[in-house]
């Protein structure tokens, strides 16, 4: 049977007990979550979201809090067990249990483990089954072997840090019970020290060092596969940008998933969701092939946007690169399939003294002639949902977040809308009592906007009064305040799919890795688990 891709999210994680601590004000020191209510409906809000988003969530529970000496103000993280985790845990359990369906949403319980935080690193911890233990042994190596009894597994976060600050220590390392680790996050990247995207997001985490990451422990020889997973405490499960994985599964199911889980059938991406396929000889990701080759590489790549290269990378180095912007060119007539991202947000920010709050977007694209193929929500927050409802139509509500700097870019959403069309054929999409009408064609050849200036400069008369006369010209300001929607260049299909077949031979004696590594022209990349040969 051939495998689907299911998309999860192995990291959005919930402090409940951190939570009620800010709640209650004795830690106002790290930025609250965005709803202070009880923990109870902020992780169902999560699963309500996840539901709508993601094929699969297994939820991560975080044992742990901050604590602050009241006499010198200094702030530290528990460790070890505490008697008030028991009832989180119990409510996780439930919840995972409640919004489990098999064949629509497939859920798991977790939770992050931390050891003792001397030297171990960061793993989750899930199981395939109903009411597990919350084991928070303090020794790596007693939780793997509680987990070889239990038929757990335990997944390394952020590697690439010193196992001092809570990366991984490779010397530990039971492939049994960690099948995979987790290669970007909101951390930034563990794959190596010389490869893309840094792991400078947390300061207080200092550097990656080259002996934790994840190409370090693959040159140990370990078969370990590949994922990306978020670390998000904002309670959005599959935010976009920082990390989601893949799994190559039969069916939506606890037991297929965990059959793909093993196998390492699994791959990362850092946003976008790129479809991968890949196999050496006939091996598919994750597994492992004997012999001298050659063996016959085959990929398959569909990106969301604009494929760059697809990189083949042995034994830690780039042994072949495919590269792909620049070979294809825009159809200039017949029947075309296209991508068409449309980015909706920007608006008044608080540094020009607007008083700001969300926006509510409403709207809709309609194809005069053609098929709607595909949708892809590019989310990082609640409130976002669209729907097919023609062939030729799709929906959308959207919420954007305020701004409190112009400056700020992280305050948009987008849908990527894949259609297949007339190249001169209209489009229309309507938002917000605005309508603009394009082609195909002209969608590839140049990106629109709309800018909703009188909106902004009624926002203006009506907060700050009548301002003629007062400035030279405040246009400037107005763009600069005003929402926005615009609609990127299209990308026909020549330009985000491309298949690759090459041969590979000369393997080294011993264990050989292979994997790919994806990159689009909006930055976003995705990683395939290995196949091993070994020699």
């Amino acid at each position: 049977m051939a495998h689907n891709i299911y998309w999860g999210d192995m990291h959005t994680q919930f402090n409940l007990a951190h939570m009620r601590l800010q709640a209650e004000g004795v830690d106002s020191v790290a930025e609250p979550p965005e709803d202070l209510g009880d923990c109870e409906r902020f992780v169902r809000r999560a699963f309500e979201g996840a539901r709508d988003y993601l094929d699969f969530f297994p939820i991560v529970y975080y044992p742990a809090h901050f604590i602050v000496d009241p006499s010198t103000g200094f702030r530290s993280e528990t460790a070890g067990w505490k008697d008030y985790f028991a009832k989180d845990w119990e409510m996780i359990c439930a919840l995972v249990k409640e919004y489990h369906a098999p064949g629509e949403f497939v859920t798991f319980a977790g939770y992050e483990w931390t050891g003792d935080r001397t030297r171990w690193g960061d793993h989750n911890v899930f199981y395939p089954f109903d009411d597990p233990p919350l084991d928070l042994a303090l020794h790596i190596d007693d939780l793997y072997a509680n987990l070889r009894e239990a038929g757990g597994i335990a997944i390394p976060h952020h590697t690439g840090y010193a196992f001092a600050n809570r990366g991984k220590d490779w010397a530990h390392y039971d492939e049994e019970v960690s099948p995979f680790a987790e290669v970007f996050s909101v951390h930034g990247s563990s794959e190596g020290c010389n490869t893309p995207f840094t792991m400078v997001r947390n300061g207080a985490m200092a550097p990656r060092v080259s002996m934790n990451t994840v190409q370090a422990g693959l040159d140990h020889g370990y078969r370990l596969g590949i994922i990306a997973s978020g670390d998000n405490g904002q309670g959005f499960a599959g935010r976009w940008g920082i990390g989601l994985m893949a799994a190559l599964a039969e069916e939506l199911t606890r037991e297929s998933l965990w059959d793909a889980f093993m196998a390492r059938r699994v791959y990362g991406v850092t946003g976008d969701r790129i479809k991968l396929d890949y196999a050496l000889g006939d091996a598919p990701m994750g597994s492992v092939i004997e012999g001298e080759g050659p063996f016959t590489l085959r990929a398959s790549v569909e990106c969301t946007e604009a494929l760059d290269r697809v990189e083949v990378i042995r034994n830690g180095r780039v042994v072949h690169t495919h590269a792909h912007n620049g070979t294809w060119e825009p159809p200039a007539e017949g029947l075309v399939r296209c991508k068409i991202p449309f980015e909706f947000g920007w608006g008044p920010a608080a540094n020009y003294g607007f008083e700001v709050a969300e926006k509510r977007w409403q709207g809709g694209l309609r194809l005069n002639e053609g098929r709607i193929v595909s949708v892809e929500g590019v989310f990082t927050r609640h409130g976002n949902s669209w729907a097919r409802t023609e062939d030729d139509e799709v929906v959308f509500e959207l919420t954007t977040s305020p701004r409190i700097h112009a400056a700020e870019g992280n305050a948009q959403q987008r849908l990527i809308v894949e259609i297949e069309a007339p190249v001169d054929a209209p489009c229309v999409l309507e938002c917000d009592r605005h309508r603009i009408s394009f082609t195909p064609a002209e969608a590839m050849r140049r990106s629109g906007l709309i800018v909703y200036d009188q909106e902004c400069r009624e926002r203006i008369r009506r907060q700050f009064g009548d301002q003629s006369g007062k400035w030279d010209d405040i246009q400037d300001a107005v763009y600069h305040n005003s929402h926005m929607v615009k609609r990127h260049l299209a990308i026909p299909q020549a330009g985000y799919t491309a298949r690759i077949e090459l041969e590979q031979s000369d393997f080294s004696l011993g264990r050989n890795y292979v994997y790919l590594r994806v990159s689009q022209l909006n930055g976003q990349y995705a990683w395939s688990s290995p196949v091993w040969v070994d020699l």
